[in-house]
């Protein structure tokens, strides 16, 4: 049997194809359409501080090569989330593969939700993931992704109250997102994920409006892989803390050429929405791929086209 285990900080995966938060909900809504013991891990849709009832809708469209979408964070909040969500998650999924995705306003409030999933679920899931990425909220996240002070002041911070394995998504949509990487690996993060959606804009011709309510929204899809490439190859160069890709991975080709770019992880997202079981075909075509090239892990791939 090859080993295709993989490796993030103090975390340890089954295999480096994950299911990228919100695309992926919580997982258990997809028991009826894939395996999921075939997923590395899961990244739960996140979970804020407060109640969010998200973005005006129209909160999703299709453009050429991929979707653009603005959903605002929407969820019940942490008592929902904790008291009702998480048991059905952890009936759905094994510990090693449960990752739980927290986001605020501040850094208090990263903080205490960090801490609450912490002492609730500690011992039953394997990471946490600070998301610093979204757009599509007015305060709070995009503040840490373009400003490396305080993206470290909140990894380092949220690392000192908890234990877990603290993963730090950011987005790389800010001219300084290397500058922040730095700052972000300088703090000890235990990985980095890579939110590669540049915003766009489509118009309904129909309505003479924007297509979605929120006017602009990030774009997903095969339309952002190669600018997530870049992203990602950059990265490499930079810092020393693994990464985890996303943007528009849709087959094992897309997750080995993002490897070969440096990431030790991927991220499967939009592609879901079209054939819900491609996280199974992903891992599927690795494992093959590995046989094929009598490799013993993908570990030695990771960056390999750098050298």
């Amino acid at each position: 049997m090859k080993n295709i285990k993989t490796k993030l900080g103090q975390a340890e995966f089954r295999n480096p194809v994950l299911g990228a938060s919100g695309c992926t909900g919580y997982a258990y809504e997809l028991e009826s359409y894939t395996d999921l013991s075939r997923y590395g891990a899961v990244t739960l849709k996140t979970v804020t501080y407060t109640p969010r009832h998200g973005n005006h809708p129209e909160r999703i469209a299709e453009v050429p090569a991929g979707i653009i979408s603005s959903i605002g964070l929407q969820n019940p909040g942490p008592d929902v989330f904790f008291d009702d969500t998480m048991p059905k998650v952890i009936d759905a999924l094994d510990r090693d593969q449960i990752i739980v995705s927290v986001a605020g306003d501040t850094i208090e409030e990263y903080v205490e939700l960090c801490c609450r999933t912490s002492q609730r679920y500690g011992e039953k899931i394997a990471a946490l993931e600070i998301n610093a990425a979204c757009p599509n909220v007015r305060f709070g996240v995009g503040y840490f992704s373009r400003d490396p002070q305080a993206a470290f002041d909140l990894i380092e911070t949220v690392k000192s109250a908890v234990s877990l394995p603290v993963f730090f998504k950011f987005n790389t949509n800010f001219e300084n997102y290397l500058e922040v990487a730095s700052a972000i690996d300088e703090a000890g993060v235990d990985a980095l994920y890579t939110s590669n959606t540049p915003l766009g804009l489509k118009i309904n011709i129909r309505t003479r409006r924007p297509a979605i309510g929120n006017v602009v929204g990030p774009i997903c899809g095969p339309a952002i892989r190669p600018i997530g490439m870049l992203r990602v190859w950059n990265l490499y160069q930079k810092v020393k803390m693994p990464i985890i890709a996303s943007g528009g991975v849709y087959t094992w080709e897309d997750a080995l050429e993002y490897m070969l770019a440096g990431a030790a992880a991927v991220g499967v997202g939009s592609a879901q929405f079209v054939q819900p079981d491609v996280v199974k075909h992903i891992v599927d075509g690795l494992e093959r791929y590995m046989e094929r090239e009598s490799l013993d892990s993908l570990t030695s791939l990771v960056g390999a086209a750098h050298r």
